[in-house]
């Protein structure tokens, strides 16, 4: 880092990453073909995990299936400040290992936890909503091997 007086700690960064809703998952094919993805999702800490859910089919599940490895951004507070020509924010990445999640009853437990997470006013029509879906969706879990995060509150 090429500031350490801006390296977050691992307890903030954590933090941020319970708290994000909304992040940018890279990957890349064995060929080494970038591709990043802005998605929603949800973390379960005690499983040192992040959760994803997308369609059955796509460019991001071809690329997983060449190479699970990925990285994984969320930006928190971001201000800019015109006058002072600086940008004031919260960020982490993370590095991990992605695995597709099929099974039908993970599937539920899964997108009830994202519900939860991400729409948690919303109960009434969940169930139906879910089974309703459920065959048309792949739960991405991304294990974290590394996270750091850096903030720029100076002005």
């Amino acid at each position: 880092m090429m500031k350490p007086n801006r390296k977050m700690s691992q307890e903030d960064a954590y933090k941020l990453l319970k708290e994000g809703k909304y992040g940018v998952l890279s990957m890349s094919t064995k060929d080494g073909i970038p591709y990043g993805v802005p998605l929603n999702y949800f973390f379960v800490p005690e499983e040192n995990a992040l959760y994803i859910h997308c369609f059955i089919k796509g460019r991001k599940l071809d690329y997983l299936k060449e190479n699970n490895l990925v990285s994984f951004v969320v930006i928190g507070k971001e201000e800019i400040i015109p006058e002072s020509f600086v940008t004031h924010y919260d960020s982490i990445i993370l590095t991990g290992a992605a695995s597709l999640i099929t099974d039908s009853e993970e599937k539920t437990k899964r997108l009830i936890q994202l519900c939860q997470a991400l729409a948690p006013a919303s109960v009434e029509r969940r169930d139906e909503v879910i089974k309703k879906q459920l065959s048309a969706v792949t739960i991405i879990k991304v294990d974290v091997k590394e996270i750091t995060g850096k903030r720029n509150r100076d002005e």
